[in-house]
């Protein structure tokens, strides 16, 4: 892990305050005084925060990021929405002599800070940092290892501060970008061509629709991929998408000149969306990678490319990654750092980029505030009668033919093996065993223990989840299950924090835990699939009109959203069955999941509900939706694809589900056999243009 220091906790070193695990590189002295770690550790500590309310994530919660301020005793907190006011507020926190400098903003925000604070300050003069998420896109909150909304990172570091202990601190340098005629810039990560094209459009209208995050990161990386392929078609780049022409030079007096599809300089380990572009092994502070406009490939190349297995790519294909101290860039053109736009001030000097001193962040321990962390956490948070429904109907009976298939998942996954549920038409509908195939979610604790070959937990870990096929003799009939495989921690993640339905459509209906390892897994899947019940009806119930409505319409109409998110080939008819299936389930759930719907639907004296929709919110709530369905389209082709390499028989199982569901029925080819994905694609456009798919 290239730049990072990490103080170890104090359970560890009883004799010490904390150990700075030395690297290889670090030579350098860190920031921050010996004795403002010291009071961070005692309690002491002076607290000051610096906001910006026109963040992405911070606009959304202002509320509950006041009162979460309003917890932490003796805090002094600035607002600040621009350069000037960042400087002056930066100057009212440094003159109060503030131990941590805490930041509620995005990575525009904290790349101006950081450059204040560069101007402004000597060493041991500085404060320690936390850098919360709160702006649109927050790269380096996450990569330092603070994850959530922002309140929450906020409890965290209440909590702390009411029984502290030696502070988790993570040592990172930070870019320094500089070329004469202009001030000095700071930041995490430096970005050229393609990744530059991509900001600019992101100030485009998408952002001021309010996506923010991973949503709005993946619209990014979308548009770009979509410039890069017509460029390739047409034999031209389009201008907007054009490729940069540059000479780099390395401190080693190395030289690379040419075109390239983009370059980057970072800091941090990892990007968004978990992206890790990098591969040098060399013990330096600077992850260095560049991209030939016209690499061997592609394709081929990307998975490993963005992953971190960058190790198999060849420079000789257009692909070259490494870690160095310090470099030049001769350019004219645009770049970015930190999604700041910026364009070279000379075409004759050079951009100098270089490390500087480690800065020391802080990154409080996840306690029982952070709900998609602990089942104490779901549990404070969630309604006592939400969890304890949602488990009544996991523990309701199922057929004893089941036995045998989680039998056998137990074997194949072992000591990885978390949990097993069942869901879908064996459950729902009245489909024996026999006729169907059951549907079943294998949740395991680590990918990599669950596989033992590599490239499937790969595979699982960039897209979850996985999919397979199981057959099994049992008593002269063959039982068989198509069965999903995805981690707890990204189950849990799913059911509350995925942007698209894919698993909080499909468990905010009844389902069963055949099997758990143990009670603490129990309890977290418990939580997961009560929070599939809360985030199904908040994401579809705000698309509905003002008025009364009761639970079957509700849900009918909530799960008709979720297929269209997907490329499903049920009828349409089937949301409804399925409403109508589970009705006395649902409106128990419906009640129970109320407390966390204020807003949203108020439930009347007759059974049914008040949808509290305004035009408004109805209006952006269908607009996130037909970006689901975007996204869904786009997920949906890859994990199909995927599943060629994982499910045996998956096209003869796509042909024979179509047919079950629509009464359409697809020929299986030589071709279609041979080549799944491509030909598999034109099938499915034939299937989307008769309506077949939706």
């Amino acid at each position: 892990m290239g730049s990072q220091n990490i103080y170890a906790r104090a359970d560890q070193f009883e004799k010490t305050l904390f150990r700075i695990i030395p690297l290889s590189h670090t030579q350098q002295r860190p920031m921050t005084s010996q004795a403002r770690i010291d009071r961070l550790k005692t309690g002491t500590a002076k607290i000051g925060c610096l906001i910006n309310p026109m963040g992405g994530q911070t606009r959304k919660r202002q509320s509950a990021i006041q009162n979460a301020l309003n917890e932490i005793p003796g805090i002094m907190v600035c607002e600040a929405t621009d350069a000037i006011t960042f400087k002056s507020a930066i100057e009212q926190l440094l003159r109060a002599n503030i131990d941590l400098l805490v930041v509620v903003a995005g990575d525009g925000t904290t790349h101006a800070i950081l450059g204040h604070l560069f101007k402004l300050l000597t060493p041991e003069q500085w404060p320690v940092l936390m850098v919360i998420p709160g702006g649109t896109t927050n790269m380096t909150p996450l990569d330092l290892g603070i994850q959530g909304k922002p309140e929450h990172a906020l409890h965290r570091l209440r909590d702390y501060l009411l029984k502290p202990s030696a502070p988790k601190l993570v040592l990172r340098p930070v870019l320094r970008i500089e070329q004469t005629g202009m001030t000095p810039i700071y930041g995490m990560f430096f970005a050229v061509g393609l990744v530059a094209r991509g900001v600019k459009f992101s100030r485009s209208p998408v952002k001021q629709l309010g996506i923010t995050g991973s949503i709005f990161t993946f619209l990014i990386m979308l548009r770009s991929f979509f410039g890069m392929i017509a460029g390739m078609l047409l034999g031209r780049p389009q201008s907007e998408w054009a490729p940069v022409n540059m000479t780099m030079t390395e401190a080693n007096g190395r030289t690379h000149q040419g075109t390239y599809l983009f370059a980057l300089v970072s800091a941090l380990d990892c990007l968004l969306l978990n992206i890790r572009p990098y591969w040098g092994k060399e013990p330096a502070p600077l992850h260095v990678t560049l991209v030939n406009q016209q690499p061997k490939r592609l394709w081929r190349s990307a998975w490993p490319l963005l992953s971190g297995g960058g190790q198999v790519l060849q420079e000789s294909d257009g692909y070259y990654s490494r870690n160095t101290h310090s470099l030049t860039l001769q350019m004219d053109d645009e770049y970015i750092v930190d999604g700041e736009l910026y364009r070279s001030a000379s075409s004759h000097e050079p951009l100098r980029i270089s490390a500087t001193d480690p800065v020391t962040f802080f990154v409080p321990e996840y306690t029982t505030i952070s709900m998609t962390r602990s089942k104490a956490a779901s549990a404070v948070q969630l309604p006592v009668r939400l969890i304890n429904e949602v488990a009544w109907e996991s523990k309701k009976a199922v057929s004893p033919d089941l036995v045998p298939l989680v039998d056998a998942l137990i074997m194949r996954f072992g000591t990885s093996l978390d949990a097993v549920i069942l869901y879908g038409s064996c459950l729902h509908s009245a489909i024996s065993l026999e006729e169907g195939i059951v549907d079943l979610y294998v949740i395991v604790d680590s990918y990599h223990k669950a596989y033992p070959e590599r490239y499937l937990a790969n595979l699982n870990a960039w897209l979850a989840p996985n999919v397979f096929y199981l057959e099994i003799p049992h008593q002269e009939r063959t039982l068989r299950a198509k069965y999903a495989v995805i981690s707890t921690s990204d189950f849990a993640r799913g059911a509350q924090l995925w942007f698209h339905p894919y698993i909080w459509a499909r468990f905010a209906q009844p389902s069963r835990l055949l099997y758990y390892r143990d009670d603490s897994v129990r309890e977290r899947i418990y939580a997961a699939l009560a929070h599939s019940v809360v985030t199904f009806l908040k994401s579809g119930a705000q698309t509905l009109e003002a008025g009364i409505l009761d639970v079957e319409e509700i849900w009918t109409r909530c799960l008709m959203l979720t297929y269209a998110a997907e490329l499903r080939a049920e009828r349409e008819t089937r949301a409804r069955h399925l409403a109508q299936a589970n009705l006395n389930a649902l409106i128990r759930l419906t009640e129970v999941a109320a407390p966390l719907l204020t807003g949203i639907l108020e439930k009347q004296e007759n059974g049914k509900y008040r949808c509290l929709t305004t035009p408004e919110t109805q209006r952006k709530a269908l607009w996130l939706w037909r970006l689901r369905r975007w996204q869904g389209r786009i997920l949906s082709i890859l994990r199909l694809s995927k599943a060629t390499l994982t499910f045996n028989n998956s096209v003869e199982y796509a042909a024979w589900k179509i047919e079950r569901h629509t009464g359409v029925s697809v020929e299986i080819t030589p071709m279609l056999r041979r080549h799944p994905i491509l030909w598999g694609l034109k099938v499915a456009w034939r299937l989307m243009r008769r309506g077949v798919l939706r």
